[in-house]
């Protein structure tokens, strides 16, 4: 079969399942001038890719957190730690097919259901990202109870030597998660939120301009396990603007309290260990757990 014929079948496979690629000129349904900083866009077969193996995705993305020397692999609020095996690893867990890159969640050997029981991928941009910039990702998520997956900007960098800036936190912008607890065993309601320590007047001091959140949730009415959607976050200085499938659903007053630029996290967390908050109904059901990307970019709005 010709090259042409396979890459033929590659495309359409990916229209099946993604649509029709969405131009990076400029983020989803918006207008205006725009400069691309970024683009990741994963798959191995399609034409459009621009990370399509592991050596280029190592290129621009660490997988742990900033901590301690970036080597710190969890958070004491959920049981999944990170790991990083090589690609083609039986036990990756950051897998390509031909269309996407997935996230996936497992139980190792001596694991389950408990803390640090379970291994799960996820992303740590190398890209420095700063207040102007537009993020944004198209995914479809994890669910069943116990799935969190988070999208957010956490501040300071890693540079290429190796050395870090300051890290201070906050401040801490998510620009989505989503809490499957009991009650929840569907991926349908969406959080976005600003980190201010409990210290607004230090940290912040946020307050909504216009939002359709209600107690800091927002249900839109569908399962976003189930299909893609496209997350964003418009980082107005100041003002930054969330929005889901290109339509605007909060602005917040949020001042990005430290000099310092932030990074892009993508984390694939499992089990929760907060106040509250029971997830004892979670299942050992490893095909819930896969955070499947189409692309994140990055762009910058020209003056």
């Amino acid at each position: 079969m010709s090259i042409m014929v396979l890459a033929a079948a590659a495309a359409a496979t990916c229209t099946a399942l993604l649509g029709q690629p969405i131009d990076p000129a400029r983020p989803y349904k918006q207008t205006g001038e725009f400069e691309l900083v970024k683009d990741y866009t994963f798959g191995r077969a399609r034409q459009d890719a621009t990370i399509s193996q592991r050596p280029q995705l190592d290129q621009e993305f660490f997988y742990r957190y900033i901590y301690e020397n970036g080597k710190l692999d969890g958070l004491k609020t959920y049981w999944s730690y990170h790991r990083d095996y090589p690609d083609g690893d039986p036990r990756s867990l950051h897998v390509f097919d031909d269309c996407t890159l997935t996230l996936k969640g497992r139980i190792p050997p001596g694991g389950g259901l408990k803390p640090r029981g379970i291994e799960s991928g996820m992303l740590r941009g190398k890209l420095p990202v700063t207040d102007g910039m537009y993020i944004e990702m198209r995914a479809k998520l994890p669910r069943g109870v116990g799935a969190w997956p988070a999208f957010w900007l956490n501040p300071g960098v890693q540079y290429p030597d190796g050395k870090f800036s300051e890290l201070p936190w906050p401040p801490e912008i998510d620009i989505f998660e989503f809490f499957n607890w009991q009650g929840r065993p569907k991926t349908r309601v969406m959080t976005g939120y600003v980190q201010v320590h409990k210290n607004p007047e230090r940290y912040g001091p946020p307050k909504d301009l216009f939002t359709k959140f209600k107690n800091n949730e927002y249900v839109p009415g569908f399962d976003f396990s189930e299909d893609f959607h496209v997350f964003s976050l418009d980082w107005v200085k100041d003002k930054p603007i969330w929005l889901l499938d290109g339509e605007p659903i909060k602005q917040t007053y949020y001042i990005w309290s430290k000099p310092v630029p932030a990074h892009i996290l993508v984390t694939n967390q499992l089990g929760m260990v907060l106040k509250g908050v029971d997830v004892s109904a979670m299942q050992a059901d490893e095909s819930q757990w896969n955070y499947v990307i189409d692309y994140i970019r990055v762009w910058r709005r020209k003056p």
